[in-house]
């Protein structure tokens, strides 16, 4: 039988809305099966640069090769067995700015009292970093990133289809602007539902403009991509990200992007994405 996009789309919230209700082990399999689902969403390339057909979402986490963590109690399957085990570079927010460093990590097994049947179960995570400041993210070490102060620039939580927001970061002129569908929230006047949003960033460098499409979703459910941070994260000066990309009020999705690994004139790339499930 075949599978269409809006259908996919429709039982990947189905599975998400209805694991609230369900024994530990069927919200597993359940979330598995979602997962799978948003794995086959594919990207096309149109007019020399990336697109997403309608109804699909980007990234996706298939495509993304680094871990990226958060601290803070998650599910079972959020977090890897090994975890610990690894380096990491924490981006933290200190009393004079915000930092990289690198940082080792604790972890513990906790009560997860959306999954766990008893209160002496304990299938989630506990994760910290030995660092005490506020760790913003967390990832997997890569060699060209350093410990360093990291130079920061504000830019608003959110982009709404239709708007842009200009801004200069080290030299170079950068757009972000969004584009998509709107429609009224039935009687409510001041509410709108969007579908189909695509969110890109321009740069104007050594005076050719370049476009990168950054965010995909076809629809949401009472959430919206949210912007965490905006600064040189991995030393080169030009502009990284920290995007939530999630389209579900109870899906988080913090998603990095980067400029240095970048080939082919890309002006930044999605390198890694954590996603977690509030029940």
């Amino acid at each position: 039988m075949k599978i269409t996009s809006k259908k996919l789309l429709f039982l990947v919230l189905i599975f998400q809305l209805l694991s609230c209700n369900k024994s530990n082990e069927e919200k597993i399999v359940e979330k598995k099966q979602a997962k799978k689902i948003i794995a086959q969403s594919k990207i096309a390339t149109v007019n020399d640069r990336t697109e997403l057909t309608d109804n699909y979402s980007f990234p996706v986490d298939t495509i993304l090769k680094v871990e990226i963590l958060l601290t803070g109690n998650f599910h079972e399957d959020e977090v890897s067995q090994n975890a610990d085990k690894k380096n990491w570079f924490g981006l933290f927010k200190t009393s004079e700015g915000y930092r990289l460093s690198e940082t080792k990590i604790i972890t513990k097994r906790v009560n997860d009292p959306i999954l766990d049947e008893n209160e002496s179960d304990q299938t989630g995570w506990e994760v910290n970093t030995t660092i005490n400041d506020t760790c913003i993210i967390l990832i997997d070490k890569l060699p060209y990133l350093t410990e360093r102060k990291i130079t920061v620039i504000k830019i608003p939580e959110t982009i709404a289809v239709d708007e842009k927001f200009n801004f200069s970061f080290s030299g170079i002129n950068y757009t972000l602007f969004a584009t998509g569908e709107k429609k009224k929230d039935g009687e409510n006047l001041t509410s709108y539902l969007v579908y189909n949003y695509k969110l890109y960033l321009t740069a104007n460098i050594n005076g050719k403009k370049q476009i990168e499409l950054i965010v995909a979703q076809p629809s949401f459910d009472d959430s919206m991509i949210q912007i965490i941070f905006a600064g040189d994260i991995d030393g080169d000066n030009k502009i990284d990200l920290i995007i939530d990309t999630s389209n579900h009020y109870n899906v988080s999705r913090p998603t990095l992007y980067l400029s240095k690994p970048c080939e082919n004139g890309k002006i930044i790339k999605p390198i890694g994405m954590f996603t977690s499930v509030g029940c």
